[in-house]
């Protein structure tokens, strides 16, 4: 805390490409929104049973891309267990906007479903993505493009998933996402 972007060092290079959802144990760091959204399209693409999203806004340099949209679409559609759950804090940005990731979970709602936390647990402002009970991307403050990431930690992404299915269970869906245009 406190460390300048100068102080902090260089993350190191990390090629995606030989990077494995359920294999590669290595803890990396980000600090640029476009290595955020690689490793989160590559998470997406990965992942196979379920991807878990806990977010402020959706924010839509990140999660409303449409090569990410596709990766979701093509895991929803891959096979009928498929789990992508979604927690927001708070959605009417991105139903201004018109997400493509609303929209696809509006095509989509058995596979894709979208909740706001419960009142006690709208003060957690972290974002995390999780794939597979394997890979995480965990940004500890959304506003920043700073984020750590492993694509098998299965005990730290535990921990998290214990944490959203507690609050996905005390949550409701958002009215907001919800509403139908007709």
């Amino acid at each position: 805390m406190g460390d300048s972007d100068a102080d902090r060092p260089a993350a190191p290079e990390v090629n995606l490409d030989t990077l494995r959802l359920g294999t590669s144990d290595l803890e990396f760091g980000l600090d640029k929104k476009s290595e955020i959204c690689a490793v989160t399209l590559a998470l997406a693409d990965q992942a196979r049973h379920t991807l878990l999203l806990h977010t402020e806004d959706l924010d839509p340099a990140v999660y409303d891309q449409q090569p990410f949209v596709d990766a979701l679409s093509r895991l929803a559609r891959s096979h009928s267990k498929v789990r992508i759950q979604v927690l927001i804090q708070n959605a009417h940005r991105a139903v201004q906007q018109g997400s493509r990731l609303i929209e696809l979970s509006r095509r989509l709602s058995t596979c894709i479903q979208f909740r706001r936390p419960a009142p006690e647990y709208r003060n957690c402002h972290e974002s995390f993505l999780l794939a597979d009970n394997s890979g995480y991307l965990y940004r500890p403050n959304p506003g920043r493009y700073e984020a750590t990431a492993n694509f098998h930690d299965p005990g730290k992404v535990k921990d998290w998933e214990n944490y959203f299915l507690e609050v996905w269970e005390r949550s409701e869906p958002d009215p907001e996402i919800r509403r139908l245009y007709l």
